[in-house]
């Protein structure tokens, strides 16, 4: 009885701490997102067009979202390919993570070092030192050439190709080296939560196991993984945004994204059409997240149970 109202009383202290966290986020939405939110909203039922005083609307209401779903031709495949990307995506970069992990957390000489090579991408993917850095192998490349490339595999296409190797292989080569960078230039943040989870799992543990016997895939399975499944579940939703919101061009990346952009301030200027196509984006993500939260969410609570 002692116990179940020692649980209670550390779950209650963990909810009020939880709150406290989340509070500057929560005051930041009200204040400065809550209002465009709920506008945007209101535009994915109007048709909007540019006039000297600002936006004329007028009201269409789930015309736009007809549009999407039944005339247009385009945007219900892209969400669908956007989708097939992240059903295999998203657990490639969580398992690599963990796996990455589970090496960066053994002890051996130089692990602080290739700790901070692995987040390393973190910070050269962010805006500012991504152009500073585009912008530098761009003016140190000759001119009228394009021989400096940036975290893409061009470079090694153009020499694949002057080496007389036929074209089908080098687009498959590219493609590999396409992916891999890819998945490892998203794995950073993952692989910081995973190992702040695996450093908490107590030394104890795997003293018992292997008094007990039990060797180290026996120690992955039994201890490792079921321990790192709260965190699995913060990475798995983590890596699931970043995949949805990830920016795009028509032909790679996020084309979701790209094509949200191209209707609202490309050519066609259509805000209203951009707004539901962003609503009914985000009424996707919000499904593909619960039914996360649903799976991996019930096993991380057994284990804390």
């Amino acid at each position: 009885m002692a116990n179940k109202q020692d649980k209670s009383l550390l779950k209650r202290r963990k909810a009020r701490w939880g709150w406290l966290f989340i509070a500057p986020w929560v005051l930041g939405f009200a204040m400065f997102f809550a209002f465009p939110v709920f506008e945007s909203l209101h535009f994915s039922m109007n048709s909007l067009k540019m006039s000297p005083t600002g936006f004329a609307t007028t009201w269409v209401g789930l015309d736009n979202y007809a549009f999407m779903l039944l005339r247009d031709a385009k945007f219900v495949p892209l969400l669908t390919g956007e989708l097939i990307e992240m059903a295999y995506r998203v657990p490639l970069v969580v398992i690599l993570s963990l796996f990455i992990a589970v090496l960066l957390n053994q002890p051996f000489r130089g692990r602080g070092f290739f700790r901070s090579v692995f987040f390393l991408p973190v910070i050269i993917t962010s805006g500012v030192v991504y152009v500073l850095l585009q912008g530098i192998i761009n003016a140190n490349s000759l001119a009228g050439t394009q021989n400096a490339y940036i975290f893409q595999s061009q470079g090694l296409a153009e020499a694949l190709v002057a080496a007389g190797i036929p074209g089908s292989i080098v687009n498959a080569v590219s493609e590999v080296v396409n992916r891999v960078f890819s998945v490892l230039m998203e794995c950073g943040v993952q692989i910081l939560l995973f190992l702040s989870g695996l450093q908490k799992i107590p030394d104890s543990t795997y003293e018992a196991s292997a008094i007990e016997g039990a060797n180290a895939w026996d120690n992955f399975w039994r201890i490792t993984l079921p321990l790192s499944l709260p965190i699995m579940l913060l990475n798995v939703i983590y890596t699931i945004i970043d995949s949805f919101m990830a920016y795009g061009t028509e032909n790679a990346g996020n084309r979701v994204m790209a094509a949200i952009h191209q209707t609202g301030f490309g050519s066609q200027f259509q805000f209203g059409l951009a707004a539901s196509m962003s609503w009914l984006y985000m009424l996707m993500i919000t499904l593909v997240l619960l039914a996360a939260f649903a799976v991996l969410g019930r096993a991380a609570r057994k284990m804390e149970a």
